[in-house]
Formats: structure tokens, C-alpha cells, sequence
């Protein structure tokens, strides 16, 4: 998914899977478009992303927006990946990952961190409603990697790995 959730004050945020952006576009469905919303209650497996008239599909990062993006540790959203979509191995996911890196060369310059930072986030783009805790994937279902495999995981990530190391 790559879709911009446009806020108020000319200020938006960068769906990324595994990222926040079920909750984050639940929270904008329910506070300014409540028809949207309840169109979104009727189709639980869809993205709520898609019942939004403000998100841009696909983005192409319009001028005059300040962009945010929510950065998760890349571990973690990978085992969130596998948990996500069980239909392939974690060999498979590492050969050929569903959810690849982020995409936020020239994007932004402001982040969030998932981690402790996503109520922030959410206040930062206007929302006034508490954020849902939407889609998350259990932790028994995420897989233990082993050194081989998180070595190859912040391989394949390289570069969110950086960001990710260099906001903490």
C-alpha cells in the first residue's frame, strides 16, 4: 500500500503496511466521515483506507503537504508481515517479501516512531478521537527468527533499518 491519509492543516501521513494504517484510517473514518465509516463496518476486510475521500491512491506526494511517515522497527514488521499473511513460510517471505521496504526517499522528514509514538502521531495530523489498536498481529503467531534470518531481514531492509537506528 502506498496511499497519503491527508489531515488538517495541510499535513499527511504515509499508509505503510504493518505501520499503523488500519488504525490510523479507522481513526480518520470515525472522526470526519462518519458515513464512510459505517460503510467500512460493513466490509471488515477491507483496508479502512479505501472508505476515506481524503486518501490518495496511488500517492504521489502532492506539493504543499507536510508528510509524516510511521516507522516501525523493520524486524518486527517483517515477523508482523509473516504473522499477517501465513499462506507463505518465513523462507518465502525472505526470498520474496510481500511488504518490501519503505518507500520514503524525498517523502518526508518527519517520523513517528510505532513504537511510542503513534497517539502523537495521530494528534500531529488533527485527529481528536483515541486511536484504535486495529490489526495487529498476534505475537504467537509472529515467528522467532534466527541469526541467519534477522540477518538477512535487515539486509533485505536495509536502509529503514538505518532510519529506524538512527530516530532511536
Amino acid at each position: 500500500m502506498s496511499a497519503l491519509l491527508v489531515g488538517e492543516q495541510s499535513r499527511a501521513v504515509l499508509l505503510t503496511p504493518r505501520g499503523a494504517s488500519h488504525s490510523l484510517a479507522a481513526a480518520a473514518l470515525s472522526q470526519w466521515h462518519p458515513n464512510g465509516y459505517q460503510l467500512w463496518q460493513q466490509s471488515p476486510n477491507k483496508h479502512p483506507a479505501l472508505f476515506l475521500p481524503n486518501t490518495e491512491w496511488p500517492c504521489d506526494h502532492p506539493q504543499g503537504l507536510e508528510i509524516a511517515v510511521v516507522l516501525r522497527d523493520p524486524i518486527e514488521r517483517f515477523r508482523s508481515m509473516c504473522a499477517h499473511r501465513p499462506d507463505k513460510t518465513t523462507e518465502e517471505h525472505l526470498a520474496n517479501p510481500v511488504y518490501g521496504p519503505l518507500d520514503t526517499a524525498g517523502t518526508s522528514n518527519k517520523y513517528f516512531l510505532f513504537e511510542t509514538e503513534l497517539q502523537e502521531c495521530a494528534d500531529w495530523l488533527g485527529l481528536s478521537v483515541p486511536l484504535p489498536h486495529l490489526d495487529a498481529s498476534a505475537e504467537l503467531d509472529k515467528p522467532s527468527l534466527s541469526e541467519e534470518q534477522t540477518a538477512r531481514v535487515r539486509e533485505i531492509y536495509a536502509d529503514d533499518v538505518a532510519l529506524w537506528e538512527s530516530l532511536q
